[in-house]
């Protein structure tokens, strides 16, 4: 019998939203990942932030925009897809919960995908904290703010 090493992790954020701007600043992030044993620990961490900034670009930038005639893809470049650069990321928190998985190699296991899958989670819940307004699609762009606040009578 063959046993997976699964990993686990979770995202907690602080955002500043400006209801008037329809802005989401996002103060704080941590990302805390059980991948057992940590071999390379200043690795990990770094793959632990290249993931939660595709999660932070998920949640709140990267949109890609087809026109529903053609199929065409209307935001083909870097210059009109907007992904998430240094100057829009706060300072990245990665800690860990490290316990050896008796069934990975040297005790370790993966930590490639799961801290990508949180981070927007996390902001849209920390929206939701702050105004009272949930969203179920993302990213959570200005324009999509402006919906559900207007919706919510908060604008």
């Amino acid at each position: 019998i063959r046993n997976n090493a699964y990993s686990f992790g979770c995202t907690f954020a602080d955002v500043e939203v400006d209801i008037a701007l329809c802005k989401v600043k996002l103060n704080k992030i941590i990302n805390v990942q059980d991948s057992g044993r940590l071999i390379n620990p200043k690795l990990v961490e770094q793959q632990i932030h290249g993931g939660m900034a595709q999660g932070i670009g998920y949640g709140l930038y990267e949109e890609l925009q087809i026109d529903p005639k053609t199929a065409r893809v209307l935001n083909p470049t870097l210059l009109d897809y907007k992904i998430p650069t240094t100057m829009d990321l706060p300072d990245l928190k990665a800690d860990f919960v490290e316990k050896p998985c008796p069934t990975g190699p040297y005790g370790n296991k993966a930590v490639g995908e799961t801290p990508i899958i949180s981070p927007a989670s996390a902001i849209r819940d920390a929206i939701l904290d702050a105004t009272g307004v949930k969203f179920y699609v993302e990213p959570m762009t200005p324009q999509r703010l402006f919906e559900g606040f207007k919706e919510a009578g908060l604008i």
